[in-house]
């Protein structure tokens, strides 16, 4: 093979490898989040847990933080992880319920970290509405790319 055919068989080659790179790139984020959708959803339609609740941090130190959910602010002791959680996470607690009673009643209370069941980056809301058809739906790369919406 010389010249032309060599050109146009090697650029189909590249073409496809680049399309089959940006696939997988895509359906590992997608699986990603589908995953973390799974988690969220776990932590707050499926708990069995009465007392559990998913709330946001509104300040954190090393290895400890606060949950405000409006009315109280609770500390708490985070669990060790490879990726630390900062303000703005979410928390899924358990006890939250009888430690916001007892917060709102003038009493100091202080959560361990076997409370802590799950933790969810910011985006986790926003990733679920989008996962579940409500919000936003970012544009593919192609609509992007030709700066067409909704495609």
């Amino acid at each position: 093979m010389e010249g032309f055919p060599a050109i146009l068989w090697s650029a189909t080659g590249l073409i496809i490898a680049a399309l089959s790179v940006l696939w997988w790139l895509k359906d590992r984020r997608e699986r990603r989040e589908a995953q973390l959708v799974r988690r969220w959803n776990n932590a707050t339609i499926w708990n069995p847990d009465t007392t559990a609740r998913v709330v946001r941090l509104s300040r954190a130190e090393p290895g400890r933080g606060w949950l405000d959910d409006g009315e109280v602010a609770i500390e708490v002791d985070l669990p060790d992880q490879k990726t630390p959680p900062g303000a703005g996470w979410y928390l899924s607690v358990t006890g939250w319920v009888p430690a916001r009673r007892a917060a709102l009643k003038g009493r100091i209370v202080r959560l361990g970290a076997e409370s802590v069941q799950d933790v969810f980056p910011p985006d986790a809301p926003a990733v679920t509405d989008r996962m579940m058809g409500r919000g936003e739906r970012r544009p593919g790369v192609i609509a992007r790319l030709l700066g067409f919406r909704g495609l």
